[in-house]
């Protein structure tokens, strides 16, 4: 009889708590929108993580730039996804190997990373640009970055140029590895972070299991694939088929996307590029949808729009 009424306290409890989480939890810090998102600038319209990419998001009207970071031979914090320039400036060398100054041009064509069979065609050829360019050209421009290897040095250079342009309660920082995500939260715990992949893993199993009303939880963004729609490439490309159907329903429940967003914790989709996979994602319920063509993104919205 005692169990008995031990788990129908605990049951209870939970459901209180994942109704009104605020009663355990704080409120998150965001406070900024984040719905539009653009994917490294929108790197299927303009060259990738380049000053001319968000410039052009920016008069799209998007919320949230989404980009790469990497350390140069003399430390220049420059904005890049990959650490070889084959894929982007055609260039077999590795960003740490160069300086700021002798960075090659990126290609005028290139195919969209996360949309293969689709090309990038640009007129001009466009330079990378140095994170602290994109601050002091967007100053009021939330952005989301992932650190790329660079260690305890880019986690430190990114702080600083962060502090040093007040854009601490404006910066999402992170990384795949939850090494690197702690090891930012530790540097700098007044910059906002997104989940690692880890966390991405953990919390909807903590969901899963009833657990995650009670567990703290560090991030503000969860930002997380579809994987039965993001399988196209990266590292999802490599799972078999049936697995992104099944992680699918787990990683974007919707009772977990409410959860988080009631707590603060903003969620996103990544890497939306067709108008189906945008109503896919706001069917789930997340809050943000992150994609390589804003152009597209603002179609679909207008439309939306119209029907509402």
């Amino acid at each position: 009889m005692l169990l008995y009424y031990v788990a129908s306290g605990y049951i209870i409890t939970s459901v209180v708590l994942y109704l009104c989480p605020q009663l355990l939890h704080k409120t998150g810090r965001v406070t900024f929108p984040s719905r539009f998102q653009a994917h490294r600038g929108g790197g299927g319209e303009w060259t990738e993580n380049t000053l001319s990419a968000f410039k052009q998001a920016e008069l799209l009207g998007v919320e949230l730039f989404e980009l790469d970071v990497q350390l140069t031979r003399d430390g220049e914090v420059v904005v890049c996804h990959d650490d070889n320039l084959s894929r982007v400036c055609g260039v077999n060398e590795n960003i740490s190997e160069h300086l700021l100054s002798t960075l090659p041009l990126c290609l005028r064509e290139m195919e969209v990373a996360c949309e293969p069979g689709e090309y990038m065609r640009c007129e001009v050829q466009q330079p990378l640009v140095r994170l602290e360019d994109l601050y002091k050209n967007f100053p009021s421009t939330p952005m989301q970055m992932d650190l790329k290897p660079g260690g305890q040095d880019l986690i430190s250079k990114v702080s600083d140029l962060t502090k040093k342009y007040n854009r601490e309660h404006l910066t999402i920082w992170g990384a795949f590895s939850h090494k690197t995500t702690v090891a930012c939260r530790t540097h700098n715990p007044n910059i906002l972070s997104f989940c690692s992949m880890w966390e991405c893993s953990l919390y909807p199993l903590l969901m899963l299991l009833g657990l995650l009303p009670w567990v703290s939880i560090q991030a503000d963004f969860y930002q997380v694939p579809i994987p039965n729609i993001s399988n196209k490439s990266g590292f999802l490309s490599t799972f078999p088929k049936w697995l992104c159907q099944l992680v699918t329903p787990l990683m974007c429940n919707p009772l977990l996307l409410w959860h988080l967003e009631k707590r603060g914790v903003r969620t996103g989709a990544w890497v939306m590029n067709h108008p189906h996979e945008y109503r896919t994602a706001d069917w789930y319920g997340f809050g943000g949808i992150m994609t390589d063509f804003p152009s597209r993104f603002v179609e679909y919205e207008n439309e939306r729009k119209k029907i509402k």
